[in-house]
């Protein structure tokens, strides 16, 4: 199917309808199809703003959220500074 209108009537001769017989059902057909896409644009908009709304929100809680005590295990952490290669400011 053409997608130009003028084209299609202007390929239509004066006394030979029968070629625009089902014009008007494709064209709400198209019609039909562009509201969908429309409508899931705006689906995916909505759930995009959502998941960030989300993730704001959990990422402010987290931050109000109290920090643990350091736990006595910590000097077996990379970050103690006990590393032997400390004293060379090699990080690993």
């Amino acid at each position: 199917m053409t997608d130009d209108m003028n084209e299609l009537i202007a390929a239509v001769g004066p006394g030979d309808a029968g070629r625009l017989v089902g014009m008007e059902d494709a064209v709400w057909v198209r019609i039909g199809e562009r509201r969908e896409r429309a409508r899931m644009g705006q689906v995916r908009v909505a759930a995009v703003a959502l998941a960030l709304v989300i993730g704001v929100a959990n990422g402010g809680l987290m931050l109000m959220a109290p920090r643990a005590e350091p736990s006595e295990m910590r000097i077996f952490t990379v970050s103690a500074g006990l590393s032997p290669l400390s004293g060379l400011d090699v990080r690993g």
